[in-house]
């Protein structure tokens, strides 16, 4: 029988691989946005800084912003650290498509079925290694679980050829994954993933959006398929995004990290879905990884949590570093 017996949540913005004096040209990017998710309403960046009174530009000295990127540097370290410690055999990697590869359509949840996936230029160098590298999959598992949320009730769609990335400028001649996955391949798994299956799950962009309890339904069927498997494995389940972005909302991610420590469902499923909207809505990702380690008595360790600021409205990332060992 296959045990799970690690979880893990990380971010993954570029922020992490910028240097903290380039963190200001993001907010360009968000003064430009006419949908700021905040408090569960769009705001203009205008609107956005008139109502937070800019009070957030002390956090933009680059001495702050040093700072910060020091720790969130740290923070990576110390979830690498924890993910080699853990030894695991088999990995579940649970992610979200930006438009990277789905440009015509918007399945809400899809398990990868292939044999391998892509990394490598011109993704960008926190992403992946300056050459093309090929990781393994677990076609077999990734049927297997199709086949087990079937019977559950959940329409997925099967993904078995990796679509081109167009976010990758000029198009390379192999199909690099979305910067989701990178960054777990390339920062905690240190470009050698062991046989895995990706999920994609659309929590960014309506209608077709999961509900929080729907994931929180999904971690419960993922954690009985994988204990049902007949091999002898550790597995490994890793959420990759989150927290609040791309406004930052300390109050709000603070309320969530006491929830996910506490396996408080019934409080995150309150949370009004217009919370869990824009960046901020990966956090879904996490709780179906949370609802697959309950059962293995495992405890949250919070390694850090650090507000990334880039402009006086707030906007930036909040960067929520977390992993679950399973007890005993």
């Amino acid at each position: 029988m296959a045990k799970i017996t690690f979880g893990m949540a990380v971010p993954h913005s570029g922020m992490l691989g910028q240097a903290p004096e380039d963190w200001l040209k993001n907010g360009e990017r968000d003064r430009n946005n006419p949908e700021l998710w905040f408090r569960n309403r769009t705001w203009t960046y205008p609107e956005l800084e008139a109502h937070r009174e800019a009070a957030f530009a002390p956090f933009l000295t680059l001495e702050e912003r040093t700072a910060r990127a020091a720790r969130c540097r740290a923070a990576l370290d110390r979830m690498a650290a924890a993910y080699r410690v853990a030894d695991i055999d088999v990995a579940i990697i649970l992610g979200k498509d930006q438009k990277e590869i789905f440009t015509d359509s918007s399945p809400s949840i899809a398990i990868y079925t292939g044999a391998e996936v892509h990394n490598g230029p011109p993704q960008r160098a926190v992403y992946a290694p300056d050459r093309h590298v090929t990781h393994q999959c677990h076609p077999q598992l990734a049927a297997y679980l199709i086949d087990a949320f079937k019977r559950e009730k959940f329409d997925l769609t099967d993904l078995f050829a990796w679509p081109d990335n167009v976010w990758m400028k000029p198009l390379p001649n192999y199909p690099v994954v979305p910067h989701a996955y990178s960054f777990v391949y390339h920062q905690i798994m240190g470009d050698e993933p062991p046989p895995h299956v990706p999920v994609i799950m659309n929590c960014f962009y309506p209608p077709t959006q999961p509900s929080m309890a729907r994931c929180i339904e999904f971690g419960r069927v993922l954690r009985d398929a994988l204990t049902a498997w007949p091999e002898h494995i550790r597995v490994g389940i890793i959420a990759s995004g989150g927290l609040s972005h791309f406004v930052n909302d300390e109050e709000f991610d603070h309320r969530i990290l006491q929830m996910l420590a506490a396996y408080d469902y019934e409080g995150l499923a309150a949370v009004d879905e217009r919370s869990y909207q824009s960046g901020t809505s990966e956090i879904k990702l996490y709780v179906s990884v949370m609802k697959a380690l309950q059962d293995t008595g495992a405890e949250m360790t919070l390694v850090d949590y650090v507000p990334c600021w880039r402009t006086p409205a707030g906007t930036g990332e909040g960067m929520g570093f977390m992993y679950w060992n399973a007890a005993g």
